[in-house]
């Protein structure tokens, strides 16, 4: 084992993986409670990898770190990085790509579950591919509305070409492309768009899925919903793509302005057009339940999600023209003392 301080900010113990043909990074905040099987599930695998698996405890205040511990006094494969901070997910997940030598690099975040054959499907799949998920069920958005009301479940492989909450890498790739420390959402899209404009092939692989076992509370997530609004919004000029999402709000913001001209206008009175702007996030609402959760076999549970869901989608509808206004709002320079 060695002890090392990085930069003043994080603390590494790990042993040595120059032999492992997979690194597997757990990105970790204060996760006592799913820490433990998301490890023992990954220490599990059937599989002819060499393989490691070191989790990443971004500044934790709980007790992650002391589970990990536990287990891996029982089994050297699993190892512990510590940020002295919570310093995010991509500076999280860089740390973890940074710490190994190994030839592929994985990423499972503490709520997944995977199965038993999942290292060895997704490594094969990286004899045609440069980064290979599975399909996580329920959806990361929709996971809270799923726990509550359970709700049939839609298999949706998404828009991202790879799903980060698990996720392989050609390490080469990926220490060509590393992910960015600076983002603490939207780094795995982020990477995904670089390499697939890079020309690198990524695939989800639609008949393997892993288990996501979100434990945020509903007020956790409608907050949640809106920081990732902010952060989307930045997307479009990123990386000169319009998603479904982005059409999405694009439809949304410009129905409320509307509504907004028209009632400053007197075309119509501020309740229609206050009950117009609910209407129409009401059918985004139901749109996004619909992506999420199949109606049958249980159309109660598909409506009460139908309804729970509306404000999340409002937080990040409301998050992303927020943020928008940010991107555009008029940076002032500090005065200078003369």
């Amino acid at each position: 084992m060695v002890n090392i301080r990085v930069r003043g900010q994080v603390a590494l113990t790990k042993p040595s993986d120059n032999s492992l043909d997979v690194v597997i990074v757990v990105v970790a905040f204060n996760e006592t409670e799913r820490i433990g099987d998301c490890v023992y599930a990954l220490l599990n695998q059937v599989t002819n990898q060499k393989y490691g698996v070191v989790v990443i405890d971004d500044g934790s205040t709980d007790n992650t770190s002391g589970v990990v511990d536990k287990i891996r006094a029982s089994d050297p494969r699993l190892s512990l990085i510590r940020h002295d901070v919570n310093l995010g997910r991509g500076a999280a997940r860089r740390t973890g790509q940074d710490s190994t030598t190994a030839s592929h690099i994985a990423f499972v975040d503490a709520d997944i579950i995977v199965p038993r054959d999942w290292l060895q499907r997704c490594t094969e799949a990286l004899n045609e591919h440069s980064a290979v998920s599975a399909v996580a069920l329920p959806d990361g958005d929709a996971a809270v509305i799923w726990r509550i009301f359970g709700a049939a479940i839609r298999f949706r492989v998404g828009f991202s070409g790879i799903t980060g909450n698990n996720v392989i890498f050609d390490a080469d790739v990926l220490r060509l492309e590393p992910f960015e420390a600076q983002f603490t959402l939207g780094e795995d899209f982020r990477l995904s768009q670089r390499l697939m404009r890079s020309g690198y092939k990524l695939k989800v692989l639609d008949d393997l899925s892993v288990e996501h076992r979100e434990t945020k509370k509903y007020g956790a997530t409608i907050k949640y919903m809106w920081e990732t609004g902010v952060d989307a919004a930045a997307h479009p000029f990123e990386f000169r793509i319009i998603r479904i999402p982005d059409m999405s709000w694009g439809i949304w913001f410009l129905w409320c302005l509307l509504s907004l001209i028209a009632s400053i206008v007197g075309w119509w009175s501020w309740p229609l057009g206050t009950l117009s702007v609910l209407g129409v996030t009401i059918l985004m609402s139901l749109g996004y339940t619909l992506s999420r959760f199949r109606i049958r076999p249980n159309p109660l549970r598909w409506a009460a999600s139908a309804i729970a869901s509306l404000p999340l989608v409002a937080s990040y509808l409301a998050g992303r023209t927020w943020g928008l206004g940010k991107l555009f709002a008029p940076r002032t320079r500090p005065v200078k003392d003369l």
